[in-house]
């Protein structure tokens, strides 16, 4: 049996900007509904990114699922609106790709420590 952690990805589990939303923390979280690690990762999250996250904005089905999507997701991505905007799915197919958006969302992605 393939476990929670294992999923493939698949175009609901793959955000706009690459992200694969199963290996996302929010998203395993949600998955598991492990509310210790909806704590520590609000915590963690709260440090990196300067919003004070709590453990109910820990919830998110992934940025294209059509269910819930996480605070960070729903209110603060920059990504997802624009390419919705241009009627794309992947900034990839984008004429501008890679944009200043999706550059500031690279940088910020690799200084995350999972």
């Amino acid at each position: 049996m393939t476990s929670v952690l294992e999923i493939k990805m698949s175009e609901k589990l793959k955000a706009p900007c690459g992200l694969n939303c199963a290996q996302c923390d929010m998203y395993r979280a949600t998955i598991a509904d492990d509310d210790k690690l909806r704590i520590a990762i609000a915590e963690k999250w709260s440090r990196l990114f300067g919003y004070p996250f709590t453990k109910e904005d820990i919830n998110c089905e992934g940025c294209l699922s059509g269910g819930r999507l996480g605070i960070y997701c729903r209110d603060l991505c920059e990504i997802k609106p624009c390419a919705q905007a241009k009627g794309l799915s992947d900034c990839s197919d984008c004429p501008q790709y890679i944009c200043d958006k999706l550059k500031k969302n690279r940088e910020a992605s690799a200084s995350y420590e999972h």
